[in-house]
């Protein structure tokens, strides 16, 4: 009658079906150890027992054994799948930067010919009003030529009216500039005597002597008005040449700020055009530098690819043997101690054999000492003294990873010497 043991309330991963197997397994695993111990004692004389206890710390050893494994591998499978998954999405994101880029490109062409357009219209209408201002300066240099030639002009007509002011202001009241040449001719030849002065016209008759004054006032206001109206004449000739040469350099002014002012606004639209241009040459560079890291990036790690995605699948496989795998690691551990190198390998083969006839997964290239001891604990163990072979291997697995205290037959002290060098510093106690 087959026997039945109790379920393994514990998570690993595997179906139902193989985690039962791996409950009845493992009561196999110790019914075959008890068939070698009979065996064993038989050929080398050597007692050894397995007892419900044995059993016991079997069921907690893999446990123990299979929570640590299972994190250590996942952990290990994580970091693979993190590692694939950036890559990934370095690759979209550099097919997404490739499709901005090839996009940016494509407006930064419609910027550069409306810049281009601009720049053109800028210079045109730049040309423009530089072909006015040249006009303006022409008629203001003209308008001034002409104000200049009216202020010399009109500084000797007021220093001759200046001159004639006291004779005009006398004979203004009765004159009023009506004096003709004609009068003054007729005058001239009393003008011309000796004798026809005031004083005079005193002397001999005193109430003609203002007559005789006035005459020549008379006379001489004349003679000043006659110079003074050609330089009147010529004076309002000369303002009104100013005031359309002011009016014609008012209209160009104008002109010259009509044309500033569209030149500015063109030159804004430029600056506003130039300024698009380079923020989307900015763009696109900062783009292309992304796109270059990235794809430098995944080439530099286009090796590491494949072997991430084959260590990722290979984690999934160590995953799915890790139950079988601790399951032969734990026997090896809980049961293989009092056997010599022999009978350990006959354990492992037989264990081996169940778990096919299970049908429980495990890895064919299973390395028992790899599994449960780094190299470098080894190396560690060898400068301790402990030997390198096998077998010392393996009795060093036994001390430091099973979970019952270990008891060393070691005749040649090998053990003795490794164990109080590895212990030395956690304060060891030797009674012997």
């Amino acid at each position: 009658m087959k026997k039945e043991y109790p379920r393994l309330s514990y998570h690993i991963e595997c179906t139902d079906e193989v985690k039962q197997s791996v409950v009845n397994t493992m009561g196999t695993f110790q019914d075959i150890v008890a068939e070698k111990c009979v065996e064993y004692f038989e050929r080398y004389r050597r007692r050894t027992f397995v007892t419900p206890k044995s059993y016991l710390s079997f069921i907690g050893g893999y446990k123990a054994i299979y929570k640590e494994k299972f994190a250590n591998v996942g952990s290990l499978s994580e970091r693979m799948r993190t590692g694939l998954a950036k890559l990934m999405e370095a690759q979209v994101s550099v097919n997404q930067l490739s499709k901005e880029l090839v996009m940016k490109e494509k407006d930064l062409v419609v910027a550069s010919k409306k810049a281009d357009e601009v720049l053109l219209e800028v210079t045109m209408k730049a040309q423009a009003a530089e072909k006015v201002k040249m006009q303006v300066q022409k008629v203001k240099d003209k308008a001034q030529a002409i104000v200049d030639d009216i202020a010399i002009d009109k500084a000797a007509a007021e220093e001759k009216l200046e001159a004639a002011r006291p004779a005009l202001e006398e004979a203004e009241a009765a004159l009023q500039d009506s004096i003709t040449g004609e009068t003054v001719e007729l005058l001239e030849p009393y003008l011309d005597m000796e004798d026809y002065n005031l004083e005079t016209a005193k002397k001999v008759c005193g109430n003609v002597a203002g007559l005789c004054s006035w005459t020549q006032a008379m006379a001489y206001f004349y003679g000043i008005n006659k110079e003074v109206l050609p330089l009147k004449a010529n004076l309002a000739l000369q303002e009104g040449r100013l005031a359309a040469a002011q009016t014609e350099l008012n209209n160009a002014q104008i002109q010259l700020d009509e044309k500033q002012m569209e030149l500015d606004q063109v030159q804004a639209m430029y600056d506003s055009a130039m300024k698009e241009k380079q923020a989307l040459l900015d763009d696109a560079e900062a783009c292309r530098r992304k796109m270059n890291n990235a794809t430098a990036l995944i080439e530099g790690l286009g090796g590491e690819k494949l072997r991430w995605t084959a260590s990722s699948k290979n984690f999934q496989n160590q995953i799915i043997n890790l139950v079988g795998n601790v399951l032969l690691a734990t026997g090896f551990l809980s049961y293989s101690g009092p056997f010599n190198q022999e009978y350990r390998n006959l354990l492992l083969q037989l264990w081996k054999k169940e778990l096919d006839n299970s049908k429980i997964p495990y890895s064919n290239d299973l390395n028992l000492t790899g599994m449960l001891v780094d190299n470098a604990t080894v190396g560690e163990w060898n400068l301790q003294g402990l030997p390198n072979d096998d077998l010392s291997i393996q009795n060093g697995i036994i001390v430091t990873k099973a979970s019952r205290y270990p008891l060393l037959i070691d005749p040649q002290g090998q053990g003795k010497i490794w164990i109080k060098n590895k212990e030395k510093n956690n304060g060891l106690q030797v009674n012997s």
